[in-house]
Order: C-alpha cells, then structure tokens, then sequence
C-alpha cells in the first residue's frame, strides 16, 4: 500500500506557460525549503543528465545539512523511454520522507507516465491561455478600485512593451491610474506613459544584443533593474523576448509566413516588421546558447548564489566573447 500525504504530495509536475509555472515551481520550492538550504538541498535535473541510479539514492540519502530535498527536472517531454522510468515509478510506491520532485514541461499527453503518476500520487498544474488571462483580470480589478477601467489594447501594448514581466507592469498600472486623466486607460495612455517614462523596451535590450552593443545593453538593464530592483524580473524580460526570437525562426524554418509568426506570436502590427528583422540578425545556435545561460544565471539566484545585476552584466560582457 502506498503511504501518500494528500496534503503534502511528494510529486509535482507543471506544464503550460512556461511563464506561470516558473512561478510556481518558485513558490513550491520556496515552500519546501528555506533559501539557506538551497545550495545543498535543491538539485536541477536536464534530460540529458538524467541518471535514475543516482538521483533515487540520494532522494533516499538524508540531506547532510538536514531538511527537505528537492529535485527539480525540467524538459520531462525529452525523458527517453529507455531512460529506466520503471525505478521511478517503484519508487513512488515507498518515497523517502522528506524528498519532493518537481517535473516541468510544454505540453505532456494524458498518457505520459509523469502525468499518470502525477494524477495518481501527486498535483499536476497545467497553467493554459485562461491562466494568463488571471494576471489582466488582477490588474484590471486593481484599475478598477481606482474609479478607472483598463481596456483590452492598452494590456496588450504594455505587455509589448515591458516583456510581459508582471512586476514591471504592475508598476506600469500604477503610474497610470495617478497620471491618467481619463476614464478609461486605453493605448494612448500607454503610449503617453511609454514616452515620459520608458525610455527603453526588451525588443531594444535584444537589439542591442544582436548588434553586439553590449554598452547600449547594460545601459537599458540598469534602466529595467532600476525600475524593478529584483533580478528575477531582469532574467524573465530577457528571456522572453529570446525566446519569441527562437520560436519565430523555428515558424520561419518549417516554411511558415511572417503573418503565421505575429498571429502565434501575439505580436502588435507595428511591431512585425522590425522583429522579424531582429529574427534574422540571430542565428539559432547563438539564441539558444543565450537561453541556456539565462537557465543557469536562473538557476543561480533561485539557489540564492546570485542576488544582484553583476551577474547580469556579466552574462551581457559574455556575449561579445
């Protein structure tokens, strides 16, 4: 029989927007353990190094330091069949007491066996379109107690315009509802907003990359960094438009046309023409060496080993290298 806490699944698996469940793979881990453990404590698992032998032991292995272990797989879509899941799964019928693993992926069919024993032993959160629609309807509620009312186009164009980063444009709805005289905030107000106070936007981060303008793009991290003071918000601005830039050359490639890039995309007409240049000027192999060195920098401030922008600067001076 397996002995199972309901309240405190030992499994998790997040799929969906990979925005969201970063979000939530943060606030899981914060919950199972404390920052001063995450060095020792808090293991990231790719597919590619994914050996079950070992991490099974030191799943039942105590942690040294004491606390709970987390083991923290991402990609579960590219786990290979013959990767021993079977070890895993037997596992799960006796897990160690204080070992929690967290799976993370795109998309995974109701088939996988991750979701089975997700379902089964654990919590699955997929995070869809409706899920990212929350963060409007919280923002639009918020406008809302200010005797205002935020419309559809001027969330869209905010969103273009700081990199779909939540605490950014929170700040963002702030300034609009003490400066807006209007009613309504719609995109004018936006536009107005963008004018006196952003003087940058990601799109002018990732061109400053591709031309390897590494002064101009330390310039505008500072002028984000300052805005929001949290290195999170930094890696997802830059990760986001990244990966925009990556999804859009893979359309490109399998002979899709640019009005299928801006439709899959969400990206503003007055904006196609100029990414889809900033998409040529990158090549794929350079875009997904940036993407995995945002992963690490990433991975080095949720472990608590990097907290500051000289990280980040750092990663930028690395690009002209």
């Amino acid at each position: 029989m397996v002995n199972i806490n309901p309240a405190k699944p030992f499994l998790f698996l997040l799929t969906g927007d990979e925005f969201l469940r970063r979000h939530k793979i943060e606030s899981l881990v914060g919950e199972l353990i404390p920052r001063e453990l995450r060095q020792t404590n808090l293991f990231r698992i790719y597919p590619q190094d994914l050996n079950w032998q070992e991490t099974l032991s030191q799943a039942q292995t105590p942690s040294l330091m004491g606390g709970a272990q987390v083991f923290w797989i991402t990609q579960a879509d590219q786990i290979k069949k013959g990767d021993d899941n079977t070890a895993f799964e037997s596992y799960c019928d006796h897990p160690a007491a204080e070992s929690y693993f967290i799976f993370e992926a795109d998309e995974l069919s109701g088939a996988h066996p991750v979701v089975k024993l997700a379902n089964r032993l654990g919590r699955h959160f997929h995070f869809g379109r409706r899920d990212g629609e929350m963060g409007f309807e919280a923002m639009r509620d918020k406008v809302k107690r200010s005797g205002k009312t935020l419309a559809s186009g001027a969330w869209q164009l905010l969103q273009e315009k700081l990199g779909g980063s939540p605490r950014l444009m929170d700040i963002a709805i702030d300034q609009l509802v003490v400066y807006s005289d209007e009613p309504v905030i719609d995109e004018s107000a936006v536009e107005k907003l963008s004018g006196e106070f952003l003087r940058y936007e990601p799109f002018d981060l990732t061109d400053a990359l591709a031309r390897r303008d590494i002064s101009e793009a330390l310039r505008i991290l500072h002028f984000f960094y300052d805005l929001s003071n949290d290195m999170t918000s930094m890696i997802g601005l830059i990760h986001w438009q990244l990966k925009r830039i990556w999804q859009a050359k893979r359309i490109l490639a399998q002979g899709g046309r640019r009005e299928e890039v801006g439709r899959t995309l969400h990206i503003p007409p007055f904006r196609l023409g100029p990414f889809l240049n900033q998409v040529q000027r990158f090549d794929s192999a350079m875009v997904e060496r940036l993407i995995d060195r945002l992963w690490q920098l990433d991975w080095d401030t949720k472990k608590g080993a990097s907290s500051d922008a000289t990280q980040m600067e750092m990663f930028l001076a690395g690009i002209a290298s």
